[in-house]
């Protein structure tokens, strides 16, 4: 008995989760990564979101299906912190992969060499020809 008590409590949780993390992929595709909004702001909602109805309403929360929603609430802040915060490991990944597609870098100038500079580096050539010479 006591294993179907444990299949029925965790069927939910893996459905929940399921869903959450499909509706923040969705989220991220066409509304989150639009939004440009600092990190910490991002944060102090998820915690909010997290503390304040737990505090106020735990009664009304505890059975119903506001559970589920102020679950998936809060889940979809924190991931979405952790995608701007670049804790996710994905930033890294995209920074290869812009490098590989070709950043602008400055070129070197060659022909920027001052007339003093090419006597020295003539002269330095000429006594390492007669180093090598000896």
């Amino acid at each position: 008995m006591k294993k179907m008590e444990f299949i029925k409590m965790l069927l939910p949780m893996f459905l929940e989760v399921i869903v959450i993390l499909i509706a923040y992929n969705v989220l991220k595709i066409y509304l989150l990564d639009n939004i440009k909004i600092n990190k910490w702001v991002i944060l102090i909602i998820s915690a909010v979101v997290l503390v304040i109805p737990n505090i106020l309403w735990i009664e009304k929360i505890q059975g119903s299906m506001w559970r589920y929603v102020h679950t998936g609430i809060f889940l979809v802040l924190f991931l979405w912190f952790l995608d701007v915060s670049g804790l996710n490991g994905r930033s890294k990944i995209n920074k290869r992969e812009e490098i590989k597609k070709g950043t602008i870098r400055a070129k070197a100038k060659p022909g920027r060499i001052n007339k003093t500079n090419i006597e020295v580096i003539s002269e330095s050539k000429k006594v390492k020809k007669k180093v090598k010479k000896k």
